[in-house]
């Protein structure tokens, strides 16, 4: 009976719209140009990379160089969910069939992909197929909204440099130049990130978003303190630890108030650990396992009118994240971020979210994807677990003394509910 219902939960599924909230993809580059531009994606760098260590693989090879060093070594990750989504995508998209990829005929394979991106139509065929309604960029503080395809992409802004760079000059005339402000003290500060966020208002944006360091610690830091710090900063005084934590503080308070101001979301992506891996190809970072969001409770308990989508990677911290969305009326399970995009992690966070998370507060998932080919695989990935988690519970109210009998048609609908109605109410207002 479970996988029949599966099936059938899984064909209603793919008749729903595509909600992409994070993805890198530019509106300008949607779709992917040649194979190197898929291949490329920092997991298959990092998987054949890790596969079998080659001192030469950079990613300053041209495409052809690129195309073959990933592809010589796709048989060695055979076994990982991502040579799935790969697979997909030359079956939906490009015309290639699984067997052609294991041939070792890199040149061929190249060429091939690059006639059939090349076509007339290419971009809205993908778009089609995988039923994608809207695409959610980041973006950065200076970059040009105006020519955007409003029905298709939804402008996010990035504020990791507000909040980790701003001792950098090139930050800070990053955020000189998009908010035509001079940035000479702590007000010249909260008036240039003010003037950013009321621009990317007025095209529309969907909400702000930072992936924040382990361990950040909220808290409130008064403007004079803030204005020490960025003098040592403009005076190009190297920042200790301690000192830049003491910025970030100070800017994780100015960031959500603007978003209280313009009535936008705040996703917090947490806890990355960057630069873990010197050696690496296209990928350097990984998760701290003893990252905690004990650190936000003062922007969760100060910026209680702000709504706060949260990502999470390690699974000690997803079920902090479900308790903290199960107490917290303004905090959101958001997606299953990187290392926790994959189909057991899924399948974990997915049931703790639906057993003890208010329906209406979950965030299905998202492809984080740079070229909109990836979206359709990743989320029937998220589908077919979907499917499987809403199955299961059918099955199990018909016999557990505590349910009510779940119907096909409810089932359905909390799949609709996660897929399309709560990332619509929560980014898009209605």
């Amino acid at each position: 009976m479970l996988p029949e219902l599966r099936q059938r939960l899984l064909r209603e599924m793919d008749s729903l719209p595509i909600y992409d909230i994070h993805t890198h993809i530019s509106a300008g580059s949607a779709f992917a140009k040649t194979l190197a531009d898929l291949v490329g994606y920092h997991y298959y760098t990092e998987l054949t990379n890790s596969a079998e260590y080659r001192p030469d693989f950079h990613l300053g090879a041209g495409p052809e160089d690129l195309v073959r060093q990933v592809v010589e070594r796709l048989p060695l990750v055979t076994n990982t969910v991502q040579y799935d989504w790969l697979m997909v995508i030359g079956e939906e998209f490009l015309g290639i069939r699984r067997h052609e990829w294991s041939a070792g005929d890199w040149g061929q394979l190249l060429e091939r992909a690059q006639r059939t991106m090349a076509e007339p139509g290419y971009g809205e065929s993908v778009l089609s197929k995988a039923r994608i309604r809207r695409i959610y960029m980041t973006n950065q503080p200076d970059d040009n909204l105006a020519c955007i395809d409003r029905g298709l992409f939804v402008p996010c802004l990035r504020v990791d440099g507000f909040v980790f760079e701003m001792d950098k000059q090139a930050e800070r005339q990053r955020l000189e130049r998009a908010s035509g402000r001079a940035v000479a003290s702590s007000a010249d500060y909260e008036a240039a990130v003010a003037a950013v966020f009321d621009r990317f208002a007025a095209y529309g944006m969907a909400y702000a978003a930072i992936s924040t360091i382990p361990n950040l610690r909220t808290r409130s830091v008064a403007s004079e303190e803030a204005e020490g710090i960025l003098r040592r900063a403009l005076a190009g005084e190297r920042l200790d630890d301690v000192t830049r934590g003491d910025w970030a503080a100070y800017a994780m308070n100015v960031v959500a108030a603007n978003c209280r101001r313009v009535r936008k979301p705040f996703h917090l992506m947490v806890g990355v650990r960057r630069g873990a891996y010197a050696r690496g190809v296209g990928g350097q970072d990984l998760f701290d396992s003893l990252n905690s969001l004990a650190g936000y409770d003062h922007l969760f308990n100060e910026y209680w009118d702000v709504r706060f989508p949260v990502s999470v990677l390690s699974d000690t911290t997803g079920l902090e994240l479900a308790a903290s969305c199960w107490m917290r009326h303004n905090l959101y399970p958001s997606g299953h971020w990187w290392y926790g995009n994959s189909p057991t992690d899924i399948a974990r966070e997915l049931r703790r979210r639906l057993d003890i998370v208010p329906l209406g507060k979950i965030i299905a998932y998202y492809s984080d994807a740079y070229h909109a080919e990836y979206i359709l695989p990743k989320f029937r990935m998220y589908r077919y677990e979907l499917a499987s988690a809403l199955a299961e519970r059918m099955e199990r109210s018909e016999e557990h003394p505590n349910m009510v009998p779940l119907s096909f048609a409810e089932a359905l609908d909390i799949a609709e509910a996660l897929l399309v109605r709560n990332p619509c109410s929560l980014f898009e207002g209605g």
